[in-house]
């Protein structure tokens, strides 16, 4: 068997683990994110033409965030606000190849499309933060720049999105949109209202949006422009 299949079935085996752990027993879960993580790291390096450093790195700090996040979420939340912003920064500095490849027009940024659609995400984005403001008043600042980061950093993903035409770009879609949605969840379950529901969905989102942004990154360099014009 080689490498990518194996890769492939630890991927497989480590979601149902996963999804198992985020029903029954949360603590478990320090293991299970940890096979999941590593599994997307083993597709990537095995498929990949070229490893770029940043994807890796990446990786390595949005798992040392999940496990902090499930040994204490409140406890570690500026180290897990600065951890994922640079994992979103590093996914910003990945993300200029596509960039140059479609090339960035002003005239398709200022877009109604991507003008309602980034306007009701950052409205949703900072409803949430006001939200959980009062009980994370002391680290204020690292949610704020995080928060910024993250909104650049789906805006270029859909930026991308809406201006390619392969379906490469579907799957930077569903990343984006899998973070977004864990995000969002993650956050709200752990300072505002506790949910089975949350744990479940943000743990199989996560798995989602791990594995279609390095199938992504993979993939990029066949990115193909659109010619088609968005009103």
């Amino acid at each position: 068997m080689d490498r990518t299949k194996l890769s492939y079935r630890l991927l497989y085996i480590s979601g149902v683990l996963l999804l198992i752990t985020a029903i029954f027993n949360e603590n478990w879960l320090v293991y299970t994110k940890t096979l999941v993580v590593s599994s997307v790291f083993l597709i990537y390096v095995s498929k990949v033409e070229r490893i770029q450093y940043l994807v890796i790195l990446g990786l390595l700090f949005v798992l040392i965030s999940e496990i902090l996040a499930v040994i204490d979420f409140k406890k570690y939340f500026r180290i897990i606000n600065v951890l994922m912003s640079l994992y979103y920064c590093f996914n910003i500095l990945l993300l200029r190849k596509s960039l140059k490849r479609i090339k960035i027009q002003f005239k398709k940024i200022f877009t109604i499309q991507l003008l309602i659609t980034m306007g009701l995400i950052s409205y949703v984005i900072y409803s949430v933060a006001d939200m959980i403001s009062g009980s994370i008043s002391e680290d204020q600042l690292y949610l704020n720049v995080f928060i910024v980061l993250f909104i650049l950093f789906i805006g270029l993903c859909y930026y991308i999105y809406l201006n390619s035409r392969t379906v490469i770009s579907y799957s930077l879609m569903v990343a984006a949109s899998s973070f977004l949605i864990v995000n969002i969840i993650t956050v709200l379950n752990k300072l505002y209202i506790h949910l089975d529901v949350f744990v479940i969905l943000s743990n199989v989102l996560q798995v989602f949006g791990h594995y279609f942004l390095i199938k992504f990154f993979i993939e990029q360099n066949d990115l193909k422009p659109n010619t088609v014009e968005f009103f």
